[in-house]
């Protein structure tokens, strides 16, 4: 009788699914260094508000 291991291959999928964000995460990590070493400006960053919120319009329950 074949027993499936169904967590081996979720964990396996988890692994490489690591495996692949920590690569990304080197590249983004060497195009930041290499972008300060050329003296570049920072890159503007894509931030999205809602508004009444971030805005000081609306301010979360305590």
């Amino acid at each position: 009788m074949t027993q499936q291991h169904p967590k081996d291959t979720i964990q396996a999928d988890l692994e490489a699914l690591a495996e692949v964000f920590e690569a990304e995460d080197r590249e983004d990590r060497r195009a930041e260094a290499q972008r300060r070493r050329d003296g570049l400006p920072e890159p503007k960053r894509d931030i999205r508000t809602f508004d009444g919120f971030a805005d000081g319009g609306v301010a979360p329950r305590a």
